[in-house]
């Protein structure tokens, strides 16, 4: 029925193409629908002088029919016509966010009971009419205007009342005690300098004076975290759960350490948010006062929660519930979860990412694998060698060759590295301490985290001019004397299991990184000399068959460029 009303209303539009675009003609539509029901003019609403513009025309008579049908429908069948109208057309780009039905649902299902209810920023809009729906007093406040005239006009033709209030959501100059709130402000807004952000918010920041860079995540935990409702939601882009960027660690370490945190949810990119893929967080915090001692961490990119994709974006699941996930209990064999204490999350730096929590099952093979084995601290059988940056100069006097990821052959040995650099001589002491060696491995710690080489032993090592060093995207690993064979440690690290394990501890501000600290404390497994020999003679026994496969390549090419027309245009066009 709902679909039909919705093709209906679409086909009664179509008749205003020529006299507006179809965003425009869904703004159109829904003005002239709330100025029906009571709506007074408004000239400031951006969309006025359009519908007046229209109404001296013979196309008013289509959004007429347009209106007639979409208010003919019952208030619940009208917002689901309307979510489908904007989930089409309603676009950041645009000046408004807007999520879709499901997502919605499962986010004013976070307000519980609460009779009282604040939803803060544009993409809390569609939660707000829900809750309003309900009978539930709900105030809706948002630093965009046009956002605020649409929040009004749908809860005139949804009729329902909505307290919308046109503010900057984190100033708090809206007055009123509520029961919940829902905050979702825009991933990485920048917070001016002027900006109106109470003391007590940035005091949890460790801020007294706006000495620091700032923007909308961290403000957004402070602002919830002073906030005394019983229950607040605030959704965080991904990165706000690692990122060592400006306040936000310490924002984490506040989240933590108030004792209000109750659950993290990762949201795949696109269940929320349709026309972005950036990955989500919701935090859920309860009142002040109960001290708690674990957080629940949820994964809602599992099954039980995400169905089937649209252009590969994971859809909410109709039949699932994101508040009963915090509150199921868990089995040894449930991965959709995991309850953390926050001793844990104290031990990993306050690091909230899902993946250091929820083990993926790479993580927890490589966990298995290791239980049977004697392992050691990384750093006990390696030399960590962290490569300088060597600048490059004009007209430097020793040229150095830096490697990079993509200088890993085939065969997981290093080739000559492409990059050349030019270094004075007063620069050279550093060159020549960051200088590859053979048996030293090659491990990527950022960007490409995990692809490992092995330095061959044809490696040019001698001289001030020609040697080969790492570039900054690697860590040099030096076995010790009586640490481990480099060919043993590179067959450990070269496993995909052992890779992921590595990348599920990455974190950083925008490319990904693995810290010193994480690998210094990587567990590698210790082997007797005699399973030591075991794999160095596989592994050397694999590389001569590989060249004896490129040997074969190489004499099939060969005879494929001495038979026509190869033998006559090989060189042309090349």
């Amino acid at each position: 029925m709902m679909k039909e009303l919705s093709a209906e209303i679409w086909r009664a539009l179509d008749d205003l193409r020529g006299a507006l675009s179809a965003p425009h003609s869904i703004e159109v539509l829904l003005y002239d629908a709330a100025h029906h029901l009571g709506m007074p003019e408004d000239a400031a609403n951006r969309t006025h002088l359009e519908w007046a513009s229209l109404k001296a025309t013979d196309a008013y008579a289509a959004l007429t029919d347009a209106r007639m049908r979409l208010l003919s429908a019952s208030p619940n069948e009208r917002l689901h016509s309307i979510d489908e109208m904007l989930a089409r057309s309603a676009r950041a780009d645009r000046g408004v966010v807007w999520i879709s039905q499901l997502p919605a649902r499962r986010l004013a299902e976070f307000a519980g009971n609460a009779a009282r209810v604040r939803c803060a920023f544009d993409a809390s809009l569609h939660p707000a009419l829900l809750l309003s729906m309900q009978e539930r007093f709900v105030r809706f406040t948002a630093h965009d205007h046009t956002t605020c005239q649409l929040a009004t006009m749908l809860a005139t033709i949804v009729e329902t009342q909505l307290d919308v209030v046109p503010a900057n959501p984190f100033s708090r100059t809206d007055d009123g005690q509520f029961d919940a709130e829902i905050i979702m402000s825009p991933f990485g807004l920048k917070i001016p300098s002027g900006a109106d952000t109470p003391k007590s918010t940035l005091s949890i920041l460790g801020e007294s004076e706006r000495s620091r860079r700032l923007s909308s995540d961290p403000v957004a935990i402070a602002d919830g975290l002073q906030s005394p409702s019983k229950r607040i939601v605030i959704s965080v882009v991904e990165g706000m759960m690692f990122r060592g960027v400006g306040v936000e660690p310490i924002a984490r370490e506040a989240l933590v350490e108030s004792g209000r945190l109750e659950a993290i949810l990762s949201v795949p990119g696109g269940m929320i948010f349709p026309h972005t893929g950036v990955a989500t967080n919701l935090i859920v915090l309860g009142p002040h006062g109960r001290k708690r001692h674990g957080v629940r961490f949820v994964n809602l990119s599992d099954s039980r929660f995400a169905g089937k994709t649209v252009r590969g974006r994971p859809e909410v699941r109709p039949e699932s519930s994101w508040l009963d996930a915090m509150h199921l209990e868990l089995s040894d064999d449930d991965r959709f979860a995991a309850d953390v204490t926050i001793p844990e999350i104290r031990e990993k730096d306050y690091n909230l990412s899902l993946e250091r929590y929820l083990l993926p099952p790479a993580v927890m093979a490589v966990e298995a694998f290791l239980a049977e084995k004697q392992v050691r601290p990384l750093e006990d059988v390696v030399e960590m060698i962290r490569p300088l940056s060597m600048g490059n100069e004009d007209d430097g006097e020793f040229m150095i060759r830096e490697a990079v990821p993509a200088d890993i052959g085939n065969d997981d040995l290093l080739t000559e590295p492409k990059k050349e650099t030019l270094i004075e001589r007063a620069q050279l002491r550093k060159a020549r301490n960051q200088r590859l060696m053979p048996g030293d491995l090659l491990l990527s710690i950022k960007g490409t985290i995990g692809a490992v080489a092995l330095v061959p032993d044809d490696a040019a090592v001698d001289g001030d001019s020609g040697f080969w060093t790492a570039g900054q995207s690697f860590m040099v690993l030096r076995p010790r004397k009586g640490g481990c064979s480099s060919i043993a440690l590179f067959e450990y690290l070269s496993n995909n299991a052992v890779r992921e394990t590595l990348r599920s501890l990455a974190g950083g501000a925008g490319i990904p990184t693995v810290s010193i600290k994480d690998l210094r404390q990587f567990k590698v497994p210790i082997l007797t000399p005699v399973e030591e020999a075991e794999i160095e003679a596989n592994f050397w026994d694999r590389q001569n068959q590989l060249a004896q496969v490129r040997a074969r390549v190489a004499e099939i090419e060969k005879s494929r460029k001495s038979s026509w027309p190869h033998d006559e245009l090989h060189e042309v066009g090349a």
